[in-house]
């Protein structure tokens, strides 16, 4: 206390000796050190109390400039700090002290001064400041999220709720400076350097993984509007480099992810912000009206940038509803006109010249996210959009490609259209778009293509027939197979062979004249080219193949699925019996439920 020579000499020799803790690199994961620094009561007596009054010196002395000395000083202090934190057992103590009100009070005045010189263009090297600031965010870091959560994220490593709650030690209370503060950074934030912006952003998600209490107190109303507005400053590059841009939309957008699930765990009493509130600021940026910029802005190299932001901002929603509680999430992102968002989306973008497909693919994405295994969000899809609406869109936007197009095939399936004999039909609606599609396709590959999985997959088994035949689709078969000048002779194939699979299940008498119709021609000596594959169709449909089977059944495959008798008091007598054959066929594997016990079929 009495010799600050001495006392910066034991900082060096401590902060050297324990080096390896300064993993200050927000994009690296922590370095595995087998050694610990010491506790707290391992250290010299006061130290604490000293180290308080030296760093409250410094920040008295900042309004007139610290000199070198004092500078390097507050540098040791923090590193300090970041070593002790370290050993978790120390976070709670270290955090109920007065120093990271006074880091945050020296780095926000540090960060001031950066954006200053820049706004003046001075070009004095501010790289003292810089690392001072740099470490001042990982001290926080260590704070708030002592076991690193947030960086594991970033690495694409999930912890699970188990994992989390055998975190031993809690993160130390969030300071009610960090929200003004992480405000403050963000003002004028042009004349920041992209690079700590990213580190202000990491931090922010360390927070919000670190632990739920402190995640509720930093997501507020300020917070979520320096989030959205650093979101929407991403699309305007000036000099600065693509990718640090690249990495801050990046960021972002996974600390709105954590946020969107943070909110989800919690209560409505202990939220500051709605889910819905930050769902509606978002698809109004997802469709912000870019005919309103100024012309210098709207150059091809801006649209560029622009729709590879609105690809991100769409593969996040993806991201957004991988979670534990999907059902929850889907019916507010349904609450938000999520559907008519994306599809005003793809209506929008026809002005733009290039990436329309990866946009149209995303969005595509994002859609099937949605409604993944809600019936109850494909009813609404159904009612407020229509697949015939999209089919509409999708087809203004000119010649489909191939990963458009399975893109389709997989919201059909809600996961990998190559997986056949696993994934059974989810979604039928975008099968029969794909055969209404057909006609239009220029290239006969991609014909055969679609035509040849589609036969495939509808065929698979009699859940799948029986689907594609109670959503007409041998109607719509018919209906394409009315265009076969535009149709290749192998697809014209695939789909009457399907044809006659679906009509072997039902046929009935209207869908028989349609296709009796079919093989009309104009000339009467010329026959139809289809006449041997429809013929071959009929006389399948005719034959029966296999065991023998009921041609009207109860369908119980829904999960839900039963047979609902009359309650006893309405029983004609004593009792009644109730005869049925029973065909049990094989099911479907979901792959999420793979490693859980497999279902139990009980009959009563």
């Amino acid at each position: 206390q009495k010799d600050p020579d001495y006392l910066k000499l034991w900082l060096d020799s401590f902060v050297s000796s324990y080096e390896q803790f300064l993993d200050v690199d927000f994009e690296k994961l922590p370095t595995r050190v087998d050694d610990i620094p010491p506790g707290i009561s391992l250290l010299p007596d006061n130290i604490l109390q000293v180290l308080r009054l030296q760093l409250l010196q410094c920040v008295q002395k900042m309004s007139d400039g610290l000199e070198e000395q004092q500078q390097a000083l507050s540098l040791l202090l923090v590193k300090f700090f970041i070593i002790l934190c370290r050993n978790l057992a120390n976070v709670e103590e270290i955090g109920m002290c007065s120093y990271i009100n006074h880091v945050i009070t020296m780095t926000t005045l540090y960060i001031q001064q950066l954006k200053s010189k820049t706004k003046e263009k001075e070009v004095a090297d501010q790289t003292p400041i810089e690392e001072f600031v740099r470490h001042a965010l990982a001290f926080c870091e260590s704070l708030y999220d002592p076991y690193r959560n947030w960086r594991q994220r970033i690495a694409g490593r999930f912890l699970s709720t188990v994992e989390k709650s055998r975190q031993k030690y809690k993160p130390a209370s969030l300071t009610v400076e960090f929200v003004p503060f992480f405000y403050q950074c963000f003002q004028e934030s042009e004349h920041l350097k992209e690079s700590l912006k990213c580190c202000l952003l990491h931090l922010f998600g360390a927070i919000v993984a670190g632990g739920q209490r402190n995640a509720l107190q930093a997501v507020s109303p300020a917070t979520m509007e320096v989030l959205m507005r650093v979101l929407a400053d991403c699309d305007n590059w000036d000099d600065r480099n693509p990718e640090e841009v690249s990495r801050k939309a990046e960021l972002t957008l996974k600390c709105l992810t954590e946020v969107v699930h943070i909110l989800l765990t919690s209560s409505s009493d202990q939220r500051q912000v709605e889910t819905s509130t930050i769902l509606e600021n978002y698809f109004k940026l997802l469709n912000s009206d870019h005919s309103a910029l100024p012309n210098p802005r709207r150059c091809r190299q801006w649209e560029s940038r622009f729709i590879a932001l609105q690809i991100q901002m769409l593969n996040t929603i993806t991201a957004m509803l991988d979670c534990t509680d999907r059902p929850v999430l889907q019916a507010i992102f349904l609450n938000s006109n999520c559907f008519e968002h994306l599809i005003r989306l793809l209506q929008n973008c026809k002005v733009f010249q290039g990436h329309l497909d990866r946009l149209a693919v995303s969005t595509i994405q994002a859609l099937t996210a949605v409604m993944h295994k809600s019936p109850a969000a494909k009813e609404v899809f159904k009612e407020r959009i229509g697949y015939a609406h999209i089919y509409e869109v999708l087809k203004s936007l000119g010649q489909p490609s191939r990963e458009l197009l399975e893109e389709l095939m997989n919201m059909a399936v809600e996961g990998d259209h190559m997986a056949v004999g696993i994934l059974g039909i989810s979604n039928v609606q975008p099968l029969l778009l794909l055969i209404q599609w057909l006609p239009e396709l220029e290239s006969h590959d991609l014909q055969i293509f679609i035509s040849n999985w589609l036969r495939r997959i509808c065929c698979i088994n009699r859940q799948s027939r029986a689907t594609c035949v109670n959503a007409n689709m041998v109607i719509r078969i018919i209906e394409t197979l009315n265009s076969h000048s535009a149709l290749h002779c192998t697809c014209a194939e695939n789909l009457i062979a399907l044809l006659g699979s679906l009509g072997s299940q039902s046929m009935g008498s209207e869908e028989l004249l349609q296709l009796i119709r079919l093989l009309r021609t104009e000339e009467p000596k010329r026959a139809h080219p289809y006449v041997v594959p429809v013929t071959r169709a009929i006389l399948a449909m005719a034959r029966k193949q296999g065991m023998a089977s009921a041609l009207q059944y109860f369908n119980l495959y829904h999960s839900m699925a039963g047979i609902a008798v009359p309650s006893i008091h309405k029983w004609p007598g004593s009792a009644f019996s109730f005869n049925a054959w029973l065909c049990l066929d094989q099911d479907q594997v979901d792959p999420s439920m793979t490693s859980k016990s497999g279902k139990r079929k009980q009959l009563y």
